[in-house]
């Protein structure tokens, strides 16, 4: 077989070759308002984003693009510092069983809002909206992104326009950390709509955040304004701007021409790492992800259902290849998908280690044969199946050439 040198050699070249792939760091330049904020919002900036925001309401099923939209135009109850630590949002304080928000055993209770914050539209912002967001994301007939936790609240009750009470069927350690991603709706405008899956607002949203909707031009970009009677910190920016480039190369062209400011969730790529850190009128950082690039099999499919084709596939990766070849380096391995920084991230677990003979193993041993065109076959069964990625992502796109080539020598197509 081919030693490591001659693979990382061959995805160094196709890399620069360039079939137009994963995620790269988070390498995000440093807003220039960040240390000095102005006394009122001024200026503009573009966010470059490799996929496109569709879904803006912020409780409908989404991903994390649109999340950045989310961030933006809507509040939770309670939000995460650069710490990891809970803040109050729109509440006066966290709710904690110290300050008598939470009952000793987690089950009651009390939330005390602020009395000065209002929708975009001009409309108070009251514990009535709480009690509509809650009850709508547990609605049997509204598609709700997530329902854990929130499916546990019973019985809320609005106490006066900024505090309201529940009731918790069991206790949920989680659920305050769940709240800071669940941003609050307005009951004013959606307790209208006969089917809030196909509300208006869904394409115009109106929230409490920091920034307005003005307009979306689908396919190119998505334009906000400052929210100026905002209740929190800032806004600092006149303008907010999110525009859409599918390919991530034209991506980072335009962030090195300057047409993008900030490159967000999209990073910019490990292959153009180097240069990028080296741009004279840019701000590059090198920052740990808080996610891994992964592959996901459907365990539906009869090829996934056997542990065996499993753990064959993952013996056939060789990591440190694409990560070396595709990667540059730039990249760190994981066993797991909790991120590395996270407190919870367990460093001694045991080494995913690349080994075609032992992949090829496995298979034999389970009972997987090669047929005639050496595709391999159990019971009908043909270990062949579809991956897809995200177009335009060419370090992914590369990754699974590489991996098409890596599992045909074990037989698998």
């Amino acid at each position: 077989s081919k030693s490591n040198y001659s693979r990382r050699d061959a995805l160094r070249l196709m890399a620069i070759g360039g079939a137009a792939g994963l995620i790269a760091p988070n390498l995000l330049g440093k807003p220039a308002f960040a240390q000095n904020p102005p006394a009122s919002p001024t200026g503009r900036v573009v966010v470059g984003f490799s996929q496109e925001p569709t879904v803006f309401n912020p409780l409908m099923p989404h991903t994390e693009c649109d999340d950045a939209v989310h961030f933006s135009v809507f509040d939770a109850l309670v939000r995460m510092d650069p710490k990891g630590v809970l803040q109050p949002n729109l509440v006066v304080e966290v709710p904690s069983q110290k300050n008598g928000g939470i009952s000793e055993d987690g089950l009651l209770w009390r939330i005390r809002l602020r009395d000065d914050v209002r929708w975009h539209d001009g409309q108070p912002f009251t514990a009535e909206d709480v009690k509509f967001t809650l009850e709508l994301i547990t609605n049997p007939k509204f598609r709700a992104w997530r329902t854990a936790g929130h499916s546990l609240v019973r019985d809320i009750k609005v106490v006066s326009p900024t505090e309201l009470t529940w009731r918790m069927e069991e206790a949920f350690a989680p659920y305050l950390s769940f709240l800071a991603e669940t941003f609050m709706v307005p009951k004013h405008i959606l307790e209208k709509e006969a089917d809030p899956n196909a509300a208006a607002f869904n394409q115009a949203p109106v929230g409490t955040g920091a920034f307005k909707w003005a307009q979306r031009i689908a396919g190119d970009h998505i334009e906000l304004v400052a929210n100026t009677d905002y209740a929190g910190e800032g806004p600092y920016l006149e303008r907010l701007v999110f525009k859409y480039i599918p390919d991530m190369t034209v991506l980072y062209t335009q962030f090195k021409s300057g047409d993008i400011d900030l490159v967000d969730q999209a990073f910019i790529t490990a292959d153009n790492y180097a240069e990028a850190s080296t741009l004279p009128d840019r701000v590059v950082m090198l920052e740990r992800g808080a996610s891994v690039e992964s592959i996901y099999l459907n365990l539906e499919k009869p090829q996934f259902k056997d542990p065996a084709v499993r753990q064959a596939l993952y013996a056939a990766i060789d990591r440190k290849a694409i990560l070396e070849g595709l990667y540059y380096g730039v990249h760190n391995p994981t066993e797991t998908f909790m991120p590395q920084n996270s407190y919870y991230y367990n460093p001694n677990l045991p080494a995913q280690e690349f080994n075609i003979e032992r992949a090829s193993q496995i298979l034999d041993e389970a009972g997987w044969v090669p047929g005639p065109d050496g595709i391999r076959v159990k019971d009908g069964v043909r270990l062949s199946f579809a991956n897809s990625t995200t177009s335009g992502n060419h370090l992914r796109e590369q990754t699974q050439q590489f991996l098409q080539q890596t599992f045909a020598e074990i037989g698998v197509e």
